[in-house]
């Protein structure tokens, strides 16, 4: 079994993106299971002007955003949320999400989930 690591730095943590058309999130996983743990997962998000985070849920995991910059919407089950900096919102388990940077900038914001990596199941079919 690795150490697990207690610091890591942002910069040292490549940017990742999925191969998924709708899911166009670049990551940086910062606290996961490759870096030992295994009931935590915390993130920095990116999304570039109109593109997409698209519908999806966690089916055992809650999850948070707290939006560092930029402007998007983000849709929480039925309520829709326009997310700006300082807004923090809550995902519950199994809750139906989504991204939409509507904005003219950058979409960056802070995620977590209790799980020590993102398992998420997507709500619609691929484009």
């Amino acid at each position: 079994m690795s150490a697990v690591r207690k610091a890591i730095r942002f910069e040292d943590v490549p940017w990742r993106r999925n191969d998924d058309a709708r899911d166009w999130l670049n990551y940086k996983r910062l606290i996961w299971s490759e870096t030992g743990s295994n009931d935590l997962c915390v993130g920095v998000g990116s999304l570039d002007p109109g593109k997409i985070l698209g519908l999806h849920h966690h089916p055992e995991d809650a999850e948070f955003y707290y939006v560092l910059s930029g402007s998007a919407k983000v849709t929480v089950d039925d309520e829709e949320i326009d997310a700006t900096p300082g807004t923090a919102i809550y995902i519950p388990a199994a809750a139906k999400h989504r991204i939409l940077n509507d904005g003219g900038e950058k979409f960056v914001f802070v995620y977590g989930l209790n799980a020590g990596t993102r398992r998420h199941v997507y709500d619609e079919p691929p484009e």
